[in-house]
Order: C-alpha cells, then sequence, then structure tokens
C-alpha cells in the first residue's frame, strides 16, 4: 500500500546518458576517432529485466499496485525494465532515466509514434480524434486546434473556471463527510464544456454532462482496461452481460453520447454561431478533397476533449486535497496567502509539487517504434513500445532531493523543466489543454481553501486506485468542507 507521505524512496540505479544523437543510423556501434575509445555496442531491448511472473499477475498487480509495482520493479531491475501488463503480452519498455526520457521525447516524428499508444482508451477516443494521428496529420491539426485553448480563447476560458469555481462550489456538500473526487470531475465538465461549446451551450447540455460522468465512471473499473476495438463483437457482447464488470453500462451510455454528440453538431450549424470553441473550430476544417470533417470524426475530436480535459484534472485535483489534509504546515502556509490575497507564489508551488507527487498521467502514452532508435545504449526494434515514467521520473532523488516529502517550496524561484517534470506527458503530443489544467486547479484550490477548512475522517493516507490512464485516491478522497469561521482553525480533526 502506498503511504504519500513517509513510503521510503526506491533505490535508483543511475544510467550513464549516452551523449549521441537518439537515433541509431544503422550502425550497432560508432567507428572509433584517432585517440577515441570505441563506444560499445548497444544492447537488444530484449535484453532488458523485468519480473518473470505471468503475463496476467502482471496485469493483476500493476491494476491493483501500480505505483508500488512499477516502484518495486525500478529497484529491482534498474531505470529501463521490461511489463507485460497487456493482452497478448507483448513486452513495454519503462524508461525513468531524465536523458532516455529526453531522447525520446525529441525523436522524430517517424520514428516514435504515439497514436497506436491509446488503443486501451479508443473505446472512448474513437479511432480518428488528435490522439490517433500521427507526423503531419497530427502536426497539422494539433496547429488547427491550438487557439482553442489558447490567446483569446484561453482568456475567455480563464475567466469562465473563475466564475464557475464560485457558483458550483459554494453549491458542494459541506459540514458532512463525502468523497471529493465525483463533485470535482463534474465541476471539470463545465469547464471543458466552456472549451469545446464556449458561449453557445447545447440545449442537451444537462443530459450530456450528467451521461458524460456516468461514462466516464467506467474508468474505475478494471474492465475500462479491455481494448474493445480489437475483440470480436460476440467476446464484447458476451461480456457485456456480466453486471459486475460495468461494461453494458458504458456502452449503453456511449450510444446515448453519440447521439447527443450528433443533436449538438445540427443545432451549432443550424444556429449560425461561430466562435473560438473547439466545436466552432472543427465545423471549419476540411479535408483535401474540400469535404468536411464527418460526424464520427467530429464526435471523436470533441470526445478526446471531454476525456482528457476531465479525467486528469480532476485526478490531480483530489491528490491535491489529499495532500493538503495530510499536510498542516503547508494548509496553513496556503490559505494564510489565499487571504491576503496579494500572491499566487505558493499556491503555485503547491500545483506543481501535487503533480510532481501525483502526475496525471503516471506513465505516459506508450510511444511504437517505426524504425530502429537507440536510447541510452539500449537498441528498440520497429514494433518495440516504449513506455516513459513519469511517476519514476518525479521520484528521482537527485533531480528531486527527499522526493516522498511533499515540499512545494522545492519549487520558488524555478519552473519545472520540460523533461524532468511531465506531469502532462511530453514531447510533441504534450496535452494541448495543460495549461488550462493549471489555471482549474489554482482556482478550484483557491476558492475551497477560502471557504472552507479540510477535516478528515480518517488520518492514515488513502491508498492509491487504478483509474484508467490515472491514479486517484482510493476513497476520493473522503473529506468534510466546514465552512469556516471568521477566524478558521485548520484541525483536521
Amino acid at each position: 500500500m502506498d503511504n504519500p507521505t513517509t513510503d521510503p524512496g526506491a533505490t535508483v540505479t543511475q544510467e550513464a546518458a549516452a551523449e549521441r544523437c537518439p537515433v541509431d543510423h544503422g550502425t550497432a556501434a560508432q567507428q572509433a576517432q584517432p585517440g577515441q575509445r570505441a563506444q560499445p555496442a548497444a544492447i537488444p531491448a530484449t535484453a532488458l529485466p523485468g519480473p518473470r511472473m505471468h503475463p496476467v499477475a502482471q496485469i493483476l498487480t500493476y491494476w491493483f499496485r501500480q505505483s508500488k509495482f512499477v516502484e518495486q520493479c525500478h529497484e529491482r531491475y534498474g531505470s529501463r525494465f521490461a511489463l507485460r501488463i497487456r493482452i497478448p503480452p507483448k513486452p513495454l519498455y519503462v524508461l525513468s532515466d531524465p536523458e532516455d526520457i529526453k531522447q525520446m521525447f525529441l525523436a522524430p516524428a517517424d520514428v516514435l509514434h504515439t497514436g497506436t499508444g491509446s488503443a486501451t482508451i479508443e473505446k472512448f477516443l474513437g479511432q480518428t480524434s488528435l490522439a490517433c494521428q500521427d507526423e503531419d496529420a497530427h502536426k497539422t491539426r494539433r496547429k488547427i486546434l491550438m487557439p482553442t485553448m489558447h490567446g483569446k480563447a484561453l482568456d475567455r476560458i480563464t475567466a469562465s473556471i473563475n466564475t464557475m469555481a464560485k457558483q458550483y462550489i459554494a453549491e458542494w456538500p459541506h459540514d458532512i463527510s463525502m468523497p471529493l473526487h465525483p463533485h470535482i470531475h463534474r465541476f471539470t465538465l463545465q469547464v471543458i464544456r466552456e472549451v469545446v461549446f464556449g458561449a453557445k451551450v447545447p440545449s442537451c447540455w444537462d443530459e450530456l454532462h450528467d451521461r458524460l460522468h456516468d461514462l466516464m465512471s467506467f474508468n474505475d473499473h478494471m474492465s475500462s482496461a479491455m481494448i474493445l476495438h480489437r475483440m470480436p463483437p460476440r467476446a464484447v457482447t458476451l461480456l457485456a452481460r456480466i453486471p459486475r464488470l460495468g461494461l453494458g453500462r458504458f456502452l449503453e451510455q456511449r450510444e446515448r453520447i453519440d447521439a447527443l454528440f450528433a443533436e449538438v453538431v445540427e443545432e451549432r450549424r443550424n444556429s449560425g454561431f461561430v466562435g473560438d470553441d473547439v466545436l466552432s473550430v472543427l465545423l471549419g476544417i476540411t479535408h483535401d478533397d474540400g469535404s468536411p470533417l464527418t460526424a464520427v470524426e467530429l464526435r471523436d475530436e470533441m470526445m478526446l476533449v471531454f476525456f482528457a480535459g476531465t479525467e486528469t484534472t480532476a485526478v490531480a485535483l483530489s491528490w491535491a486535497f489529499e495532500y493538503l489534509s495530510l499536510n498542516r504546515p503547508v494548509l496553513d502556509r496556503l490559505v494564510a496567502e489565499i487571504d491576503a490575497g496579494v500572491s499566487d507564489e505558493y499556491l503555485n508551488a503547491t500545483v506543481n509539487e501535487v503533480l510532481r507527487m501525483r502526475p496525471s498521467i503516471p506513465q505516459i502514452i506508450p510511444r511504437t517504434v517505426m524504425k530502429p532508435i537507440e536510447i541510452g545504449g539500449v537498441r528498440y526494434e520497429p514494433g518495440s513500445l516504449l513506455w516513459a515514467s513519469a511517476h519514476l521520473l518525479h521520484r528521482n532523488p537527485e533531480l528531486y532531493p527527499d522526493p516522498y516529502a511533499f515540499r512545494p517550496e522545492r519549487f520558488f524561484d524555478t519552473k519545472p523543466s520540460l523533461y524532468t517534470w511531465i506531469p502532462f506527458g511530453g514531447g510533441r503530443i504534450r496535452c494541448l489543454g495543460a495549461l488550462i489544467g493549471l489555471i482549474e486547479m489554482n482556482a478550484v484550490l483557491r476558492e475551497v481553501l477560502a471557504r472552507y477548512e479540510l477535516v478528515r475522517d480518517d488520518p492514515k493516507p488513502e491508498r492509491p486506485r487504478s483509474r484508467s490512464v490515472g491514479v486517484r485516491p482510493a476513497n476520493g478522497p473522503r473529506l468534510q468542507l466546514r465552512t469556516r469561521s471568521p477566524e478558521p482553525s485548520l484541525a483536521g480533526d
């Protein structure tokens, strides 16, 4: 069981950083120059160590003890190791050395693909969205969508976030013990509504909101890891009849959501409204032959933004309240800063530290090797899957001394590095809406702590629980938001 405040750090085996181009251009070892020592030949990825337990046992262990499992593997096998947690049991090569991860992020787009790495969540996203594209297609679509989450659109979204934080958090249950994650997740859906639909809120939004929330609760089921589109339809039908799997409910909700998205698109087209929101931009995209995006393509892109923009931030905020409720000195200092209203320095540092301790995507989307590549003295052949572990990288004691301590001060007067702080992924597919997530976290923490004291029922830290691509506190976390008195006492009794 993970203990986020007292768990000892894993022993880190340091690997020598390879100071060469990440792409091996076909030679097993570089030719020695006069007076230089020859570089050793790269070892094949198949020689990397890893647990020998049966793949099914690895899958179960990873689901129920994800954080501890990868930490134990890191301690035993070093910064690179192989896991078999997919069906069929193809190895995933886990990287955690910062130089290895940097080289992976800098590899050319035609060498490492990400589009196939989202297979387990394609049941939500479909197979045509930005997350499933690579090379020029990905670059072009990303460039088109970028303005919907930056510039003037971001100003509009930020103002809406601050307004919604005051409106919705005032309506949260308080003075009773409750799991916070469901309320946080519903709030994040409201924020992404602003991103996707802008000022033109669909008439069916209330139903769409509730169904999206229900649909994404499927992520708490282990069956959410199934790659449905690769399974025979008959097998999916049979599995859907098993209530405990939650698959039947998921499929019903997905079908209804698809119909609602179709209604939204038709309503928007009939309205003539054009804004800087995601849907407005999507409706203006045409293919090379001049044809507009299909209904499926529109649905998939909207669903990607709802999925990626809510799951990641809701999990991060849940951990923020978990850590703050366990660390009174940090909480006291943060509340004092919020009450003073003159600076966000400690708030920003706290958000960065939460995302270091519990990155929204603990193991980022796998990269599929398309051309041979050498990283850190290991040669990966086409078809190999590379998996950068943000969880392990963020617990590297050489990067972050005393890494298991929750200490926002470590982010004072320093900007997180693109290659050593990767809570939302990295490289060319880093989350398009990462800045929105940070703004949202700041707004929610500021509003909740200005209104309420955080009171725990149980002083013991909550264990992590897998939720699709993320990990959340098992019980929510379960806290009481106690209405603050004029001179609040922040005791967690």
